[in-house]
C-alpha cells in the first residue's frame, strides 16, 4: 500500500508530465504568419519571410514592446 503522500506526489508528477508534453508539442508546431483581416470582414494570410509579412511582424513587435 503506498503512503498516502505517495499517491499526491505521483498525481502530481504525472500533471507536470503532461504539462512539459503539450508545451513541446506547441512550440514545434507554432510558426510565424502574418494574417490581415479587412473591414469588409474578408481576410489574408501571408506566408511567413515574404517582404510584407516581415515588415507587418516587426511592426507588431514594436506595437507588443511598447504596450
Amino acid at each position: 500500500m503506498l503512503k498516502p503522500h505517495r499517491v499526491v506526489l505521483d498525481k502530481f508528477s504525472s500533471y507536470t508530465e503532461e504539462a512539459a508534453a503539450f508545451m513541446r508539442r506547441r512550440r514545434h508546431h507554432r510558426r510565424e504568419f502574418v494574417r490581415i483581416r479587412f473591414q469588409s470582414g474578408a481576410e489574408a494570410d501571408l506566408p511567413a519571410g515574404t517582404p510584407e509579412a516581415d515588415r507587418i511582424a516587426a511592426a507588431a513587435r514594436r506595437l507588443i514592446e511598447l504596450g
